[in-house]
């Protein structure tokens, strides 16, 4: 056997060990946790990215079918306008007063 103060110091450096073991077990389970959460940030993320771009596409679409309609209702527009000119005029100059 060992003297008493050694097996003492043994059993203080057992402890050490331990004690040094449970913190570096929970430092892990932190580091596991802090893992997972931020997997989880990336993969909200994604799938937020990726409903904006679904979005860029419908609001690109529908931008399209505005500029479309816009442009469709300025032709029929110039044309109904064309269209009353010349009504108005065979109306005041050969109308047959």
């Amino acid at each position: 056997m060992l003297p008493e103060d050694v097996e003492a110091r043994f059993r203080r450096i057992e402890d050490n060990l331990a004690v040094t073991a449970e913190l570096q077990r929970q430092a892990e389970d932190r580091s596991k946790e802090d893992i997972d959460h931020v997997k989880a940030i990336q993969d909200a993320m994604a799938r937020w990215m990726d409903k904006m771009a679904d979005r860029q596409d419908e609001f690109e679409v529908k931008m399209s079918a505005l500029i479309d309609a816009q442009i469709q209702g300025e032709a029929e527009t110039r044309e109904l306008r064309r269209m009353l000119e010349l009504y108005l005029k065979s109306r005041t100059n050969g109308g047959g007063n």
